[in-house]
């Protein structure tokens, strides 16, 4: 009899435990969203209803997607030490679609600094699709800092993210790709990075792109678009970009009177 029993309470256990391919809703399923990450398995989704939901949120290295059933514009993710972190080796695998990220104050580093206010990733390469990251605080990095890895941002809108020390993107030694992203406000900084790339599409050929003498690899219509000097369809581990011209206004390479009738035109406070 006692057999009986115990095979039956296991059979229960399984029926209730969360299986790859299964939807887990928060707060349906779960009342918190590191909860519901944490039971689910690999393959599962984490669907955040819609409304505002607390961070922060680890992904703790699971190949599973985390998503606002409703969109960036009606689900967010507020709040938090670094709202979403991925810090344990999450591969492509790993998906965050469809939120708002805001309201982060970074992870606290060693060093005393705080680090990507909105999404902190290290050593990791998810994938994050259309989110708006918007509203964060950092020392460095306040809407995403980023080291190691390949991530992809895809459709995603940064804005308003307040770090005094450095732009609202910032990626140490990572090769990250933003497709089709807007950055309003919000610069990207990369140090000992080998490539950056911000493109339009995938489809389209891209190559390398010299802005001063930083390379993008990008597509040719956006390296026209903001004054590049395009290196056709060259990667930018093969481009040597020239150091800065000062006072080249047009980026023809050249100081002239062109460079000062274009000062001399726009002449005046600027608005």
């Amino acid at each position: 009899m006692s057999f009986h029993v115990g095979a039956a309470i296991m059979a229960a256990a399984m029926l209730v435990r969360p299986q790859a391919g299964t939807i887990i809703r928060v707060p349906e399923d779960f009342k918190s969203v590191q909860a519901a990450v944490d039971a689910a398995p690999p393959g599962a989704e984490v669907v955040l209803a819609k409304g505002v939901h607390a961070g922060p949120v680890d992904m703790r290295g699971k190949a599973i997607t985390l998503r606002g059933e409703w969109g960036a514009e009606f689900t967010s993710l507020l709040g938090g030490d670094g709202v979403i972190r991925c810090m344990s080796g999450e591969g492509p695998d790993t998906m965050i679609e469809g939120l708002t990220i805001a309201g982060g104050l970074g992870w606290l580093c060693k060093d005393g600094l705080r680090r990507g206010g909105g999404l902190y990733i290290n050593g990791a390469s998810p994938i994050i699709r259309r989110c708006l990251i918007v509203g964060n605080e950092a020392d460095r990095g306040a809407g995403v800092w980023l080291r190691g890895g390949v991530p992809l941002f895809e459709d995603c809108w940064f804005h308003d993210n307040i770090s005094e020390q450095t732009d609202g993107v910032v990626c140490e030694g990572v090769a990250p790709k933003f497709i089709r992203c807007g950055f309003h406000e919000d610069g990207v900084q990369w140090t000992d990075a080998p490539v950056v790339s911000i493109r339009t599409d995938c489809e389209s050929p891209g190559g390398a792109c010299c802005l001063g003498s930083t390379c993008v690899e990008t597509t040719l219509e956006s390296c026209v678009s903001a004054n590049g000097h395009w290196h056709e369809t060259i990667p930018c581990s093969d481009t040597i970009c020239p150091p800065a011209c000062l006072g080249d206004t047009n980026a023809d390479r050249r100081v002239n009177h062109t460079d000062l009738l274009n000062v001399l035109n726009n002449w005046g406070m600027c608005r």
